[in-house]
């Protein structure tokens, strides 16, 4: 991991740049609690807000007169109010802010300490600079009151535990050894790209650390540390923490820097790093302690105490860590592997999605078991990359599970589904478990038990299922270490279950490969217009719909031509049969054409001309809707779900209502009548998605964060 601190002054942006900076609003993020004077004194004092600017203050509840005062306050100044409960702590309160502030259309978000204040213009060029640098997480240099400088970057010694600033004040502080950089909470900015990626503030950290922790997660994610040395805000460090006698600090300061300390080094570091930062407690504690210098002893023996009871609490946590963490080795001598497991084994879009996961791991070094509940083309697939495939009896949850009979099947699935999956986690060693879907309810809960890390990859988003499925959907989540997903709508559906599993799962964008090369689309458009639909033939996916299009569009004279791309589930050939009454009944049958499974689609794409993915239901992304784009097609697409964010900002693609079978029509003329323009358009679009979804990119971002969460590795 890269570990750099940028600093200096603003980089002069070029026209591209200064017209992009002119949009993107800034949500600016105060979190609360019992100090509505100092927000009031500093942040409305200063008042930073404007035209790109939104504050929102996020209560922690303390008092009632305090939520009156802070409620009175936002609405004088015209500021939104996230009232929470109860004291979630500041991860959580940062968190709500900027759901808060992206929902009212923030792109880019400055946390602000409620006893720092900032000068507009400085507000102003933060956020230029982040919309120009939006994986740059950025602070400015911060001063106290009287002028000197608290923070100017920070450093972390990952062999004790110690944190320094980037200039000690003499050389005794310095205690040497390897260091990562990191930006201080109390001014940060932060842009939602980066966010994506690294995802929301540590939330069980309460106070203190996250900010050092979300720095490392944002050097993870390919993230970039600037401090803006020429820009400054005022920090009153301590202010929130009420009177204090010289340099003492308050209790809650002491016990969470000792406990937070190990907290960070049990969740992020390997085996031999955490004894060390464990050997090192003591020291490290009275460091902490001694901060607030030793006369405070005197007069508040009871600090003591809270930095005791803080590092009990940590080594505590570091115990648990420990002991649920074997060597990275197995007797053999031999590396242990990363388990994966995925509930089927052909080749649509969440098993294309586990080769590229897989070959990932494979590229990174990692030996990689893969358990299939059968054998197919996924699995010829796999060997090929380098995985070892086992089959093993696998539970799926599907929503037959709701009838009697299909409970006592899954009853029956997981009680004989057991046994295997208990001895193929034992012979596969102490690595990672990567399980590929929610729809596996027991392998995230069994590798717990056995003491593996787990990754769980969330691909679906089944907003409209009953309650019961959606809870049973989410709960395996609760036992993963790491959870993925692949869209902000998976997120939402997610968290709309577990809240905070929903915010502290992190992003990684699909990883699609495009065809070996990009074949422009027909330059005239004579002849029939050739339609495309490509995925599984279910009713939810929409083919019916696709067919009831081209039967409209014949209505109106458009010569077209329609072909299905994809097979049924086994169990599903009533509904291939029902699509070839549906051609016959519209007098189709010389129009369309059912190809069945196609394993390369390039060559089908490249002869259409537009692609449909008329999907009935929301879809947690679409893999399909990108492999248009990747190809040069103009698509259409359902406007639900994660359909609308594979395609959004794309020229070539449009969006229209599930099902409207006469604006989908529309739709496909709205393409015919302006083919020149739309598939100029199209060329744009698949060169930028052929740099958001390159599957290198994704196979690397998978393999950080599958490894990385094993990493207890000596």
């Amino acid at each position: 991991m890269s570990s750099t601190l940028r600093s200096g002054t603003r980089p002069v942006p070029g026209p591209a740049e200064r017209a992009g900076e002119a949009t993107g609003v800034l949500g600016l993020v105060v979190v609360n609690y019992g100090s509505s004077r100092l927000i009031e004194a500093n942040l409305a004092g200063a008042d930073p807000t404007g035209p790109s600017v939104r504050v929102v203050v996020v209560d922690n509840f303390s008092s009632t007169a305090e939520r009156q005062a802070v409620e009175t306050l936002t609405a004088a100044r015209g500021w939104d109010l996230v009232a929470l409960p109860d004291n979630r702590g500041f991860g959580a309160a940062v968190n709500a802010g900027i759901d808060a502030a992206r929902q009212a259309g923030c792109v880019t978000f400055l946390l602000l300490n409620p006893d720092a204040s900032i000068a507009p213009a400085v507000v102003e060029e933060l956020r230029r600079h982040s919309l120009r640098e939006p994986l740059a997480l950025l602070s400015p240099r911060i001063v106290t009151p009287e002028g000197a400088v608290f923070f100017d970057g920070a450093q972390l010694y990952t062999d004790t535990g110690r944190l320094r600033g980037r200039r000690p004040a003499g050389p005794r502080s310095r205690p040497g050894g390897p260091v990562e950089e990191w930006l201080t909470g109390a001014c940060l900015v932060v842009h939602d790209d980066l966010l994506r990626r690294a995802g929301g503030l540590a939330e069980d950290f309460f106070l203190y650390w996250e900010d050092v922790e979300f720095s490392h997660r944002c050097l993870a994610a390919g993230g970039t540390l600037t401090v803006r040395s020429d820009l400054v805000a005022v920090h009153d460090a301590g202010g929130t923490q009420g009177p204090r006698r010289g340099r003492a600090k308050s209790a809650l300061y002491y016990r969470y820097n000792c406990r937070n300390r190990l907290l960070f080094a049990a969740r992020n570091l390997g085996r031999r790093q955490l004894l060390r930062w464990v050997w090192a407690t003591p020291a490290v504690s009275r460091e902490i302690l001694l901060r607030g210098g030793r006369r405070q002893l005197l007069h508040q023996p009871g600090l003591l105490l809270a930095a005791v009871h803080g590092s009990v609490e940590g080594l505590a946590v570091a115990a648990r860590a420990l002991l649920t963490r074997r060597a990275g080795r197995t007797g053999t001598g031999t590396p242990t592997a990363v388990l994966v497991v995925h509930p089927g084994a052909e080749l649509y879009g969440s098993d294309r999605m586990l080769l590229e996961s897989v070959t990932g791991l494979v590229e990174a070094g990692a030996p990689v078991v893969v358990a299939l509940p059968g054998d197919g083309p996924l699995a010829a697939e796999l060997r090929g990359r380098g995985a070892r495939v086992e089959t093993c009896p696998t539970p799926v949850l599907r929503k037959s599970a709701l009838t009697p009979r299909g409970a006592l099947r899954l009853a029956g699935d997981l009680l004989t589904g057991i046994r295997p999956a208990w001895r193929l986690l034992r012979r596969t060693g102490s690595g990672p478990v990567y399980v590929n879907t929610q729809t596996l309810p027991l392998w995230p809960l069994l590798a717990r038990v056995a003491g593996r890390p787990v990754v769980l990859h969330v691909h679906e988003a089944e907003d409209r299922a009953p309650a019961p499925v959606r809870l049973a959907l989410a709960l395996p989540a609760l036992a993963a270490r790491t959870v993925l997903v692949n869209s902000e709508y998976s997120r939402s559906v997610l968290a709309a279950v577990l809240p905070r599993t929903g915010a502290r799962a992190v992003l990684v964008d699909n990883g699609v490969g495009g065809p070996p090369s990009t074949e422009p689309a027909r330059s005239r458009l004579s002849g029939p217009v050739q339609l495309a639909f490509v995925g599984r033939l279910s009713p939810r996916k929409g083919p019916q719909v696709a067919v009831a299009v081209l039967a409209e569009l014949v209505s109106r004279g458009v010569d077209a031509r329609l072909q299905l791309l994809g097979a049924v589930f086994p169990g599903y050939e009533w509904f291939e049969q029902q699509l070839r009454d549906q051609v016959a009944g519209a007098r189709l049958t010389d129009r369309v054409e059912l190809t069945g499974f196609v394993p390369d689609v390039w060559d089908a794409l490249a002869r259409a001309d537009v692609v449909l993915v008329p999907s009935v239901l929301a879809e947690p992304f679409g893999n399909t809707a990108v492999e248009a784009v990747l190809a040069a097609r103009p698509v259409v697409v359902s406007a639900c779900g994660g359909l609308q964010e594979a395609v959004a900002g794309r020229a070539s693609a449009q969006a229209v209502p599930p099902e409207d079978v006469v604006a989908w029509a529309d739709a496909v003329e709205r393409v015919v009548a302006r083919w020149p323009d739309v598939t100029a358009d199209a060329l744009t679009d698949a060169e930028e998605a052929r740099l958001r979804h390159a599957p290198d990119r994704y196979r690397a971002r998978v393999a950080q964060l599958v490894t990385g969460a094993g990493e207890d590795q000596p």
